[in-house]
């Protein structure tokens, strides 16, 4: 099955090995490049733990990080959790099925005051009152320049994975401004939340059970065998 992967780097390359390693064929078209964006690390003796809610708020944080190496991390998702050991620091709980999750596992750790480091387009949250979160914005991620024979890969693709509501939107922009027709793709969702942000009218959507890849490819390749029955 040819999964089309949309997500910037490196994402897109993990996911592609995942997918690989788990049977399908990934087809790598990424829309979006992920780029770092300077920021004003506050004081660290302010907090109880960091929220890291993408892995790209650990790859984009840059040397602003450092200063809270003695510092808990409250992950969302296996992705943050491996970009936060890759980083040295100390991961205190995973998230595993989302933001909401990983909020309570902080406040059973007692870590009421957070600093998440997230992007410029991140999904808003409604925190348990015990929580104080300050926010500071390390990365963006912008439009990438798509090849021109891109409408013929999204096409010949089986299915497409949406790892973030950005992406959903901007693929049924794409989509739709291209001619290509809802009803003949496919889609496997990372969430709920990312699924309702691709709209209506799509042939199918699987939706991954909690945030990693491996929920994901499971969502997919069950659709992908209702498909063929």
């Amino acid at each position: 099955m040819k999964l089309l992967i949309i997500r910037p780097q490196p994402g897109n390359d993990a996911s592609a090995k995942r997918a690989r390693e788990a049977g399908f064929d990934p087809v790598q078209l990424p829309f979006f490049e992920v780029r770092a964006r300077g920021w004003d690390a506050p004081d660290p003796s302010h907090f109880d733990a960091l929220l890291i809610t993408s892995a790209n708020g650990v790859r984009h944080a840059g040397a602003g990080l450092d200063i809270y190496s003695a510092l808990p991390v409250h992950a969302v998702g296996r992705n943050s959790a491996d970009a936060v050991a890759a980083k040295g620091l100390t991961l205190a709980s995973t998230g595993t099925k989302g933001v909401d999750e990983a909020l309570q596992l902080a406040v059973a750790a007692g870590h009421h005051r957070l600093l998440w480091l997230t992007g410029q387009d991140h999904t808003r949250f409604e925190a348990p009152e015990s929580l104080q979160i300050e926010t500071r914005i390390v990365y963006a991620v912008e439009p990438a320049e798509l090849p021109s024979d891109a409408r013929f890969i999204v096409a010949s693709a089986d299915m497409v994975a949406l790892h973030s509501a950005r992406a959903a939107r901007k693929f049924a922009e794409f989509v739709d401004a291209h001619g290509l027709s809802r009803t003949n793709i496919r889609l496997a969702a990372f969430s709920e939340a990312i699924a309702d942000a691709a709209g209506p009218g799509w042939q199918s959507i699987a939706i991954a059970r909690h945030p990693s890849d491996e929920a994901l490819l499971s969502a997919a390749r069950a659709l992908g065998k209702q498909a063929r029955t």
